[in-house]
């Protein structure tokens, strides 16, 4: 059982009813992942709604010709896997712990009864998986419309709101669908450009307004 202060430090139910953080502690539980582990496998049965509470976990899937699309990574807070609990069918991803992590599960089976009980834990997952469907349709038209460029900028936008984005190289390339080579060129040109500078470990935005305006030019 979780006590309701710790379901409450996962944003998307902090402002839930008490009664309702209580219901969800009382299905959930905690558990521990070592880096290199995976959390959930694709095509897996599926165990239920995971919330990061500590480290970062990457989310990918394998495509048929073996090549991995890595869709996010997630941190502190953040919740997946809520895609599969509702038509049972199989998890459609990877999670893999990029760290040590500890996350909380929402097992599968006891979803649904605890929605007939708790209409606005319900509205939260739906609203959640609308974020999630907004999320996908953006990845699609950057592999589909934007150059390299374009999406290293969204990227780097995304995951430097303080203006450091702390990942290597081939975690940016992953995640713009690109090879590391291709990522690591063009970063360069970025840098020559004014709008990046290159650390170890590290990418740190100096010019956030020409960074959008690469995104929006989709070059």
């Amino acid at each position: 059982m979780i006590v309701p202060e710790l379901v409450a430090t996962i944003p998307l139910f902090s402002d839930l009813p008490l009664s309702s953080q209580r219901a969800l502690g009382s299905v959930m539980h905690q558990q521990a992942y070592r880096p290199g582990q995976y959390l959930v496998q694709q095509n897996g049965a599926t165990e239920g709604l995971f919330a990061v509470r500590d480290g970062r976990v990457r989310l990918a899937r394998i495509g048929p010709d073996s090549r991995e699309q890595v869709l996010t990574t997630c941190g502190p807070g953040a919740i997946f896997n809520l895609e599969a609990l509702f038509d049972g069918g199989t998890t459609p991803l990877n999670a893999r712990a990029l760290s040590q992590v500890r996350a909380l599960l929402l097992p599968a089976a006891d979803v649904v009864p605890l929605l007939h009980e708790h209409p606005a834990i319900a509205l939260l997952l739906l609203r959640e998986l609308s974020a999630a469907q907004r999320e996908l349709m953006l990845l699609l038209e950057d592999l589909r419309f934007r150059s390299v460029r374009g999406r290293l900028a969204r990227v780097l936008l995304r995951e430097a709101p303080d203006g450091k984005a702390t990942m290597t190289q081939q975690e940016l390339a992953e995640r713009a669908g690109t090879v590391r080579e291709i990522a690591g060129r063009t970063l360069r040109d970025m840098q020559q450009a004014g709008l990046v500078r290159l650390q170890r470990g590290q990418v740190v935005v100096l010019d956030v307004e020409r960074l959008k305006a690469v995104v929006e030019e989709g070059e």
